[in-house]
């Protein structure tokens, strides 16, 4: 197994906003697609990596109960 954790989805509220905020913090475009009327914006992930996405629909709610992503935005953060 190269990665414990191989996809994590992050809830939003406002997929544009949110969006904007992760592709500025990563200078990386996200993909969005829509998947069973869930709205979802990917982040990039190298060979082998870990990757997951933007949520916006129903059972995605952000709250201070879910889980908390930890991101290594680099020293200019």
């Amino acid at each position: 197994m190269a990665n414990a954790i191989n996809w994590f989805e992050i809830p939003a509220t406002n997929l544009s906003r949110a969006k904007t905020f992760y592709t500025k913090v990563f200078s990386s475009e996200m993909a969005e697609q829509e998947i069973q009327g869930i709205q979802m914006a990917f982040f990039n992930a190298a060979d082998n990596g870990v990757s997951g996405a933007l949520c916006v629909g129903e059972g995605y709610e952000p709250s201070t109960k879910g889980t908390i992503p930890y991101l290594n935005g680099g020293d200019d953060l």
